[in-house]
């Protein structure tokens, strides 16, 4: 009985890491991706004119 609690506690944590590297990781994308989007924005205003 007290293996049991143990991988229940673990799963979530384990998840909650997982979720947190991948989040860490794409920021630096996400913060390059944004100012791309605004320039693509841009671009797009002056070609309309």
């Amino acid at each position: 009985m007290s293996g049991l609690p143990a991988k229940f506690i673990k799963q979530p944590v384990n998840l909650d890491i997982k979720i947190f590297l991948i989040m860490t990781n794409l920021l630096p994308y996400t913060q390059k991706i944004e100012p791309l989007g605004k320039m693509l924005k841009q671009l797009q205003i002056l070609l309309k004119k």
